[in-house]
């Protein structure tokens, strides 16, 4: 199995530098789909917004057709899936992914201060 880092997505998905898109690209599209940590999403939708100034729907539909093309793997799609949707319906990514990801692991409740994030289903404000 071969996994990917952020700035190897981020050259795949914007094409900005022609050298480093090939190599990203013989990668990513040769043999094995290649794992993706869920962090490397949570940091590709920071890039994406902050330094290419891509709207959050752009980003969402981004993420959307990472989580579906069948280059990558996740190893927990369910909670990835569920993040990237909470995501897409207004969410921030990171909260999504870190209570989706916990109840997934037998968490059913993430206790936070953060009240845009208790929101979420899973979260409790304290």
């Amino acid at each position: 199995m071969e996994a990917i880092d952020t700035n190897v997505l981020i050259r795949y998905i914007t094409g900005d530098n022609e050298a480093q898109l090939k190599k990203a690209t013989q990668l990513i599209e040769s043999s094995e789909p290649k794992l993706i940590n869920p962090i490397v999403l949570v940091e590709l939708s920071w890039v994406l917004s902050s330094v290419y100034s891509l709207s959050r729907k752009t980003i969402a539909e981004t993420l959307k057709d990472i989580n579906s093309c069948g280059f990558f793997l996740f190893r927990r799609p369910k909670p990835v899936t569920a993040a990237i949707d909470h995501f897409a319906s207004g969410y921030d990514l990171a909260d999504a992914m870190i209570v989706n990801l916990n109840t997934e692991n037998g968490a059913p409740t993430t206790y936070t201060f953060d009240k845009k994030a208790a929101r979420l289903s899973g979260y409790e404000l304290l």
